[in-house]
């Protein structure tokens, strides 16, 4: 097997890249059924040929298309789980609940600064953004819809809280990983994140704030919002006690109970809510002949299909139409076309070879700090997977910053801020795909204002080249 000249190893990314590219302006609405998958595998293809002609063996590129898939499976059954939820709650009243009682209480003037704190604070706690913003981040969306605002900026206030909870909450998998891979000790590599998450989160909810003020954002009319909730209140059975499903779900997260199982318990709950309490909705659905079969069988397409409500008003309709788990289709094909892209590249030594490359110009230490930070979004944009963004260039400067003298939480911080915050911009990256799917704002829609996200690791890089609480490690291997 020879080893790839580093232009072998940049053709299928830059193909890649011009494909995406092309995509948004040729098919921009249309990106996710279809369009970017087969721009995957056409740069598949080409990082496929050019390492068969490097004598590497169909075996192992197989082998290597398998390991990133398994890699990502359970991220792909989150995603049905989060189908089948957000198709539950939406025929329970669950998050028609939320967005009724959310109206009363969010005022559009401080909403999305409110946003970015409400999904921070679920985030933390639960130490999931996927989960956050399946749940308190969909009824945010639907509320600001409600308000008038424009949904590029809810989204990105939502995300923007929830990963800011996804960095710093010591009960998220990415926290823990990046302090274990860099051998930190957890609560040492969270002081640490401190220095620029905080800066970071107080200019992102600064920046929602100018939004609101210099912006027409929130400018719905008073009696277009009541419109809405006697529209919701006309349709589904609001009442309060609906909230105990999804403070019960949160509960469950926080106890650290696997993702997919509390999804799961969260939309039995709402089934059952659904049956109870929301009958008149049920047989609206079912041209007002409600019968068991019926209703089961639409408590059954509200979990893997369309469910689309029919009020007088079309704005209403789309906000509480859901797509179950056959909506998360796209985001699963996309999802595997994106691992077998990164298994490639990782199988025929591509990323390795550019790695190499870069490692080999960096002299100082705001250059090894911007090295790992680049390496981190390079294997989010061809790996599609924010661990392996974390796991790989973690292993790769582990001892670069140790023969450097630089402390692990230097490198444990820059892992979170290059890998974890910038998953979400990458349209083809599992997290970036799965927000898109549950928000229903493409990612190149939200990117611009999730403020948090792409200021994370232009703060790193500010820390480091300036040296603010860069502190010389005793320990050199």
């Amino acid at each position: 097997m020879k080893n790839p000249t580093i232009i072998q190893s940049i053709t299928p990314i830059v193909l890649l890249l011009g494909l995406i590219m092309s995509n948004v302006f040729v098919v921009p609405d249309d990106t996710l059924a279809g369009a970017n998958q087969l721009s995957l595998l056409l740069a598949s293809f080409v990082a496929g040929v050019i390492a068969i002609y490097n004598r590497v063996s169909w075996t192992m590129l197989m082998q290597g298309i398998v390991h990133t898939i398994t890699a990502a499976l359970p991220a792909m059954m989150i995603l049905l789980m989060v189908g089948i939820l957000s198709g539950s709650w939406m025929v329970s009243g669950v998050i028609p609940t939320m967005i009724y009682y959310g109206l009363n209480v969010l005022r559009p003037e401080f909403f999305l600064p409110a946003c970015v704190v409400i999904t921070a604070a679920v985030s933390v706690a639960t130490g999931s953004s996927w989960s956050t913003v399946a749940t308190v981040g969909v009824a945010l969306l639907g509320i600001g819809s409600a308000m008038g605002f424009n949904e590029a900026y809810t989204a990105g206030a939502i995300i923007s809280g929830a990963y800011f909870g996804d960095k710093v909450s010591p009960l998220s998998d990415t926290t823990n990983l990046a302090s274990a891979v860099t051998d930190t000790e957890l609560f040492a590599h969270i002081r640490y994140m401190m220095q620029s998450t905080i800066p970071t989160i107080v200019l992102t909810i600064l920046a929602f704030v100018a939004i609101t003020i210099f912006t027409e954002g929130g400018t719905a009319e008073v009696s277009k919002v009541d419109e809405f909730q006697s529209i919701i209140a006309s349709t589904y059975n609001i009442h309060w006690g609906l909230l105990i499903v999804p403070i019960l779900t949160i509960y469950l997260i926080i106890k650290k109970i696997p993702a997919v199982p509390v999804l799961l318990i969260g939309s039995l709950m709402a089934i059952l809510v659904a049956a109870l309490f929301q009958q008149e909705f049920l047989s609206t659905l079912c041209q007002g002949d409600l019968t068991v079969e019926k209703g089961y069988e639409i408590l059954m397409r509200s979990m893997y299909g369309t469910t689309e409500p029919q009020t007088a008003n079309g704005e209403v309709n789309k906000l509480l139409t859901t797509g179950g788990m056959g909506g998360m289709m796209g985001t699963i094909w996309l999802i595997l076309t994106a691992m077998i892209f990164g298994g490639i590249m990782e199988a025929g030594h591509f990323l390795e070879r550019i790695t190499e490359a870069i490692l080999s110009r960096v002299q100082s230490r705001g250059g090894l700090v911007t090295t790992a930070t680049g390496s981190c979004l390079l294997f989010n944009i061809t790996a599609g997977d924010q661990y392996m963004s974390i796991v790989v260039p973690g292993k790769m400067f582990v001892n670069a910053f140790r023969r450097s003298g630089l402390e692990s939480r230097l490198l444990s911080r820059t892992l979170e801020d290059g890998a974890t915050a910038t998953s979400v911009l990458i349209p083809w990256n599992t997290c970036g795909a799965t927000q898109a799917s549950v928000l229903g704002v493409a990612t190149l829609t939200y990117l611009p204002f999730a403020f948090f996200c792409w200021l994370s690791p232009l703060m790193t890089l500010f820390l480091a080249w300036s040296g603010i609480g860069v502190v010389k490690s005793t320990r050199r291997d």
